[in-house]
């Protein structure tokens, strides 16, 4: 018997196949790297911990783009499903535009405002271990390096927009690789020159891959879609930003909740600490990361499908992804057992003792951010993002309403991933309950209008 598989489900598959073809070797990759950074910096897991935190804290940045990259994926996906090349140049001249002044607008306040902070006090690393002078040129390169990449992530929204997400994948791998082989080749005495010289590369190696696939990307597929001054428009922006400050608004919001954490770890606990929680967060996330990957495609996809009103389909793509999630969370806890042995064989023995109640934690977190995932490429899709804002507006207020008042009373790190996972957990529930109910409506509505389609009397009281 021939399974029949829709266009969407085609575009899906397609892309999740060539997408875990080429995340495999990016997440074998990302394993690889957390074993010779620690022998890059000379085993010394405060200056990693450094690093990770630098990462993190800059990598904010990439999330004040008002949405502009989500809102011109949605737009793009219309425009490219309608096949108007005219109303998709506008969309990404419109964007690129509206990047290009958020991006210098940042520069400005950025580069500005780190000469009058005491940065050392601000990420809590000693001059012992950090002098003020490398530490600012560390920030200044790496944040060089995410500005640019926050103005060329309008490329990554323009291939999700053309079903085409596992290019992204394939950027994301060949940037590791590169970054992978300078911390593997290249050594240095000094930690202070190895924390320079690795942002320098890290400037490098993630922005170059994406300029080069930008200049074919416009030279080939989309030549008459190049960005031009004369199709940025006032309208044109205000669209992009319009759907885009929705989306923005929510990512503040999950960015505190979720991308804080090694901040606040280091602050309350000590830089230190947040090279354990990497670890951790690198083990529990490979399924994470797996299941995102899964889902990445869905998004453009559950526009299209809406674009086309096709809510039974839709209705039948969010089972299934409910039941990859329960999936998903029964993996995490299997794991559990077998943590030590897999970290031994990882990082070598002694360099992190397994604390199985910090490892629950993590499954329980991780686990409740798989099922966000899920549920956020839906709403996302349907455009479809009030209850998702608010609640996380609510759980920001109150997970550090929690910590303020309770950290000084918890000596344990891990009180921080318990406590994110905690404030998250309603939201699942409640999301999952008002989708059930927006695609029972939906479908009802069709099948009316298909039945008044059809002749069949369906005028309000034809009853009486």
């Amino acid at each position: 018997m021939k399974i029949k598989i829709n266009e969407n489900e085609k575009l899906i598959y397609k892309n999740v196949f060539f997408s875990f073809l080429i995340k495999g070797g990016a997440l074998v990759i990302s394993f690889l790297t957390t074993p010779v950074f620690l022998s890059y910096f000379n085993e010394d897991k405060l200056v990693v911990g450094v690093w990770y935190t630098l990462l993190s804290v800059l990598s904010w940045v990439m999330t004040f783009d008002f949405g502009i990259a989500n809102g011109m994926r949605n737009k793009l996906t219309e425009a490219f499903s309608k096949k108007d090349n005219d109303a998709a140049k506008k969309v990404i001249s419109s964007g690129f535009f509206s990047v290009l002044v958020l991006t210098l607008l940042f520069a400005v306040v950025c580069f500005v405002g780190i000469q009058f902070i005491d940065l050392n006090s601000v990420f809590n690393i000693s001059v012992d271990v950090i002098s003020q002078n490398v530490l600012k040129n560390v920030i200044i390169i790496v944040l060089s390096a995410i500005l640019m990449k926050f103005f060329l992530m309008v490329i990554s929204s323009i291939f999700y927009a053309l079903h085409l997400s596992f290019v992204n994948n394939v950027l994301g791998l060949i940037s590791s690789v590169l970054q992978f082989l300078f911390v593997l080749l290249i050594h240095f005495e000094n930690k202070e020159d190895a924390l320079l010289y690795v942002s320098i590369a890290f400037l490098v190696t993630s922005n170059l891959p994406v300029i080069i696939a930008a200049i074919i990307l416009f030279v080939k597929k989309l030549r008459n879609c190049t960005p031009s001054l004369n199709y940025i428009t006032k309208d044109g922006v205000k669209n992009v930003v319009g759907v885009g400050t929705i989306f923005f608004t929510c990512q503040i919001f999950f960015m505190i909740l979720n991308n804080t954490n090694e901040f606040v770890i280091s602050k309350l606990y000590g830089p230190e600490n947040t090279t354990d929680y990497s670890f951790y967060y690198k083990l529990f996330n490979l399924l994470a990361s797996i299941v995102t990957l899964a889902c990445t495609p869905i998004w453009s996809v559950v526009t299209k499908a809406m674009t086309e009103n096709d809510y039974t389909w839709l209705k039948s793509l969010f089972k299934k992804l409910k039941y990859i999630a329960i999936l998903a969370t029964l993996a995490q806890f299997a794991m559990i057992p077998f943590l030590q042995f897999i970290v031994n064989i990882w990082l070598g023995k002694g360099v992190l003792q397994i604390n199985y109640l910090t490892a629950v934690g993590f499954a329980f977190y991780s686990s409740i951010i798989i099922y966000i995932g899920i549920l956020s490429v839906i709403v996302s899709g349907l455009l479809r993002m009030k209850l998702q804002t608010i609640y996380y507006g609510i759980a920001v207020v109150i997970k550090f309403a929690i910590i303020f008042l309770t950290a000084s009373l918890v000596k344990n790190w891990d009180f921080i991933i318990w406590c994110t996972a905690l404030v998250l957990l309603p939201y699942l529930i409640i999301q999952q309950i008002d989708l059930d109910k927006y695609f029972n409506r939906k479908i009802k509505e069709n099948n009316l209008l298909n039945n008044c389609t059809e002749g069949t009397i369906c005028m309000e009281g034809s009853n009486e």
